[in-house]
């Protein structure tokens, strides 16, 4: 037996995150999905990476013949040059074998000379592509199983890393899955809007520890990446909160207790057109001008209406951008996966050392998780890996109100932030004006006031308590005081 502890790279961005290192020498690995989920570039993937490391590779084709293979490496733009492949599906190729024969002999004739194509090569990776185009031969689970351990017995024998793809359908006594030593399943879902979602997740590896759960994938030119759900566990430990995070407005920091807390969640919720967006402009310059990296998510609207607010309030944001610590990424919910977005994130503070991070909105981020029943624990986790790195993460969340159509917050902000500033309208002297209060802070102290701010030149400013005033948050206050004019 040649089996070995080596792992060998599968070449696949973010797989080995999920493998732990890649996969085991000398063994058997079923890559399963149905059609169109990336089986055979997934194979490819792995046999170029061989190659890349100088070793032998071979891909035997019962599917699909080499030219076809060249064009999809070419979709990719891979050259196949040094690759070996062997051709099973042009019947001259196997003697005394018609193509759609259905007997056991032809199965036998075609699994003999896959057999000696791998002892006559000795490859080092080896994919048999596909297991299906081999099933059609064989009706009887016990006789199809020995034919696949053969297979496997040869993998054993060289010390070859061999992955069998299959499509995983029909009846399951002709699935020899107990025979692989790990199962890659792939899925994809087609929503009703958008590109279709990718996942792979792995029922079955043995001998070596991996993260479980759905990690999304994507194909693109250049093959597939994935995308590896965030350990939560396997984070730094958050560090000290007492280094507090200034605003940059006095009055707001008074209201924060003096600012927020670094290493946390805060939530920004108020109805649209409150000022949610400017008021975590304002932290994010405040961060720029300390010389901090900060990343600026844009949801809800186009990078160039951003930058054209922030220039109508005398926000400093071209300065910001030019000195590279501001970045603003502007995201399509429809086209961004879930933990392809957790994922930039997570790079964010493990690469970069982002300080501050903002997502406006927390509703376009949802966008990009439809019908998801786990929400609330995926950004739950997603935000603790951000604290446990010292970040101090800003979400705006947009709140029911005559402007839309939304009944209910999509998710326990309390459960998810630990801040929650609440921002309002409300009614006074027969025009609209603007509230601010702090409804939850985890860490350190607050005021329990409500303050009336106005967005301007200069951003927000934020004026005394609204003492006299009873109602505020209801929106349609009473004045208990005398009269005396607002901001």
């Amino acid at each position: 037996m040649s089996t070995s502890a080596t792992l060998s790279p599968s070449g696949i961005p973010g797989l080995d995150d999920v493998l732990q290192g890649g996969l085991r020498q000398g063994h058997l690995y079923f890559i399963e999905g149905p059609p169109g989920t990336g089986k055979t570039t997934f194979g490819l993937q792995f046999l170029l990476e061989g190659l890349r490391r100088g070793e032998r590779c071979l891909l035997i084709s019962l599917a699909e013949r080499p030219e076809e293979v060249a064009v999809i490496a070419a979709s990719h733009g891979w050259s196949i040059d040094g690759l070996e492949v062997r051709d099973l599906v042009n019947p001259h190729e196997v003697h005394s074998t018609a193509l759609f024969d259905l007997s056991e002999t032809a199965l036998d004739d075609r699994v003999q000379a896959a057999l000696a194509e791998i002892d006559s090569l000795r490859p080092q990776r080896l994919v048999l592509d596909t297991l299906a185009a081999l099933r059609i031969y064989s009706d009887h689970p016990s006789i199809f199983r020995r034919h696949v351990e053969h297979f496997r017995s040869k993998a054993v024998e060289l010390g070859t890393t061999l992955l069998v793809t299959d499509e995983a359908s029909g009846s399951p006594e002709l699935h020899p899955r107990s025979l692989a030593w790990g199962i890659i399943r792939m899925e994809q879902r087609v929503s009703d809007y958008g590109p279709s979602r990718r996942w792979l997740w792995l029922p079955k590896l043995r001998g070596q520890a991996y993260v479980g759960g759905y990690h999304d994938m994507r194909i693109e030119t250049g093959g597939l990446r994935v995308f590896p759900r965030l350990e939560i566990g396997r984070s730094t430990a958050p560090p000290a909160r007492n280094d507090l995070v200034s605003s940059g407005n006095a009055s707001l920091d008074t209201l924060l207790g003096g600012g927020l807390e670094r290493g946390t969640s805060v939530g920004l919720i108020g109805p649209p057109g409150c000022g949610k967006s400017t008021l975590a402009s304002r932290f994010a310059l405040a961060a720029v001008e300390r010389g901090e990296r900060v990343v600026f998510y844009a949801f809800d609207e186009s990078l160039a209406t951003l930058r054209k607010r922030a220039l109508s309030q005398d926000l400093e944001i071209d300065s910001a951008l030019a000195s590279q610590r501001l970045k603003l990424r502007q995201i399509n919910p429809g086209q961004a996966a879930p933990g392809e977005l957790a994922r930039e994130l997570a790079e964010e503070v493990d690469r970069h050392q982002t300080q501050l991070i903002v997502i406006d909105s927390l509703n376009g981020y949802f966008q990009a998780m439809p019908n998801d029943p786990m929400l609330n624990l995926q950004v739950h986790d997603l935000l603790s890996y951000l604290s446990a790195h010292g970040a101090l993460t800003l979400l705006t969340l947009a709140h029911p109100s005559p402007l839309n159509r939304q009944q209910g917050l999509p998710v326990d902000l309390s459960y998810l932030t630990d801040t929650v500033i609440v921002q309002r309208y409300f009614e006074a002297y027969g025009t609209i004006r603007y509230a601010l209060s702090v409804m939850k802070k985890r860490y350190g102290d607050h005021e329990r006031t409500i303050r009336e701010y106005k967005i301007g030149p200069g951003g927000i400013d934020v004026g005394e308590p609204l003492t006299e005033f009873r109602g505020v948050l209801t929106g349609v206050p009473e004045y208990l005081g005398e009269h005396q004019p607002l901001l």
